[in-house]
């Protein structure tokens, strides 16, 4: 690499960035140009800089690090390396897999950072069209929905949903969290309201709605769902008439 990648640091920790500095100067290749803990300055020193690398803040007092990139989306260049570093909800990384961005979970261990360098070192250039999808991916999944559940008004984001599940004799949906919770919802809600939440929830058979996010592959001739781990031993199946329509769902995704 000839010249260093010109860097900025968000992060309404001030230590964080100290110390994010100080394991960043280990790396001729990165240069740090910039850092605040204020999303208002943040957003104007990205768009007057351009800079090639971005650590981002997920969780911030005004706006979330989602919530800034999406604001300044159509004012930065394409090829921009974005770096969301905080604390994640670990189910959150799973949404970030799906996505062009990379991760670094505080605290981090100098190996995991030094991985990250290694792939921005690799990264080949991205097209702006999959940064805008992935934000507004990201962006829902970190915005709450209300859903009016049998026992009371379930408050949730995307990520925390793993899938919807039509129960015949009941003649309603529940819904299974991440944690492997259910809660059953009550009657007069149909699939299209559920699938109005996230882009990441599609219908994979006629009684199952499955957040994508933790889908990892299906297999050809089963059609058998395989999710991410813990969730990788869950069976659940698509149907050929919905494999089809999830196909053609997740091109334009």
């Amino acid at each position: 690499m000839k010249t260093p990648l010109t860097t900025i640091i968000v992060d309404d920790d001030s230590n964080s960035i100290v110390t994010l500095c100080k394991d960043l100067a280990n790396y001729p290749e990165i240069k740090v140009i910039e850092t605040t803990t204020s999303t208002d300055k943040a957003k104007k020193i990205i768009v007057q800089h351009q800079p090639d690398l971005l650590f981002l803040d997920i969780e911030m007092p005004k706006m979330t690090g989602i919530e800034l990139l999406h604001e300044i989306r159509t004012l930065v260049h394409p090829d921009i390396y974005v770096v969301f570093y905080s604390a994640f909800d670990k189910y959150m990384i799973d949404a970030l897999r799906s996505s062009v961005f990379d991760y670094l979970i505080k605290p981090y261990q100098p190996i995991e950072l030094s991985n990250i360098i290694e792939r921005i070192k690799q990264q080949p250039k991205k097209e702006k069209a999959n940064i805008e999808q992935s934000i507004r991916r990201l962006l829902t999944n970190d915005r709450k929905f209300a859903l009016q559940g049998i026992s009371g008004l379930l408050l949730l984001r995307a990520n925390e949903v793993l899938c919807f599940q039509y129960i015949d004799n009941m003649r309603s949906w529940q819904i299974t969290m991440t944690d492997l919770s259910v809660h059953k919802l009550r009657t007069g809600i149909i699939a299209k309201d559920l699938l109005s939440f996230s882009p990441s929830f599609m219908q994979i058979n006629q009684e199952c709605i499955l957040n994508t996010d933790y889908l990892a592959s299906i297999e050809n001739k089963s059609l058998k769902c395989i999710l991410y781990p813990p969730f990788n031993n869950l069976e659940i199946h698509a149907s050929r008439r919905y494999y089809s329509k999830l196909k053609d769902q997740l091109d334009i995704l």
